[in-house]
């Protein structure tokens, strides 16, 4: 019986020492690789007012937590050629349906945050299967 135990207790403690180090390993996303953020194209100086000059702005809802009310982000996009190609198509055209890609940068913290967008390709949205639940 002690050969047996003896054994077991090893195992389980090299167990116990290895389990932590896979688990410290996991990668974290690049903050800098390229996304693709999909809502709502609308124009920052038309449709909400806060520009002097028309700037492209997507806006998506997010649902609160908790039963919390749904909570309106918007993203600024850079100014690049990309974004100014796209103006006319799918911004300042009321609500529009946009996925954009590129990469994203927060700027401040809380209520005072701010994200921009360098897009590297503005479209419209692909419209996805729906999956079937199983019954």
């Amino acid at each position: 019986m002690k050969k047996l135990i003896t054994p077991l207790i090893v195992a389980a403690l090299a167990l116990a020492f290895t389990t932590p180090a896979f688990a410290a390993e996991k990668k974290k996303k690049d903050p800098n690789a390229p996304r693709t953020i999909t809502g709502v194209g609308i124009c920052g100086k038309c449709e909400l007012g806060k520009t002097d000059v028309c700037t492209n702005v997507i806006k998506r809802t997010q649902k609160g937590k908790d039963g919390a009310e749904d909570k309106t982000i918007l993203i600024w996009l850079a100014d690049n050629e990309t974004a100014k190609d796209a103006h006319g198509k799918f911004f300042c055209k009321g609500e529009t349906p946009v996925a954009v890609t590129g990469t994203i940068k927060r700027e401040g913290k809380g209520k005072d945050a701010k994200m921009t967008i360098t897009a590297s390709k503005i479209e419209a949205p692909k419209k996805g299967k729906k999956k079937k639940k199983d019954k």
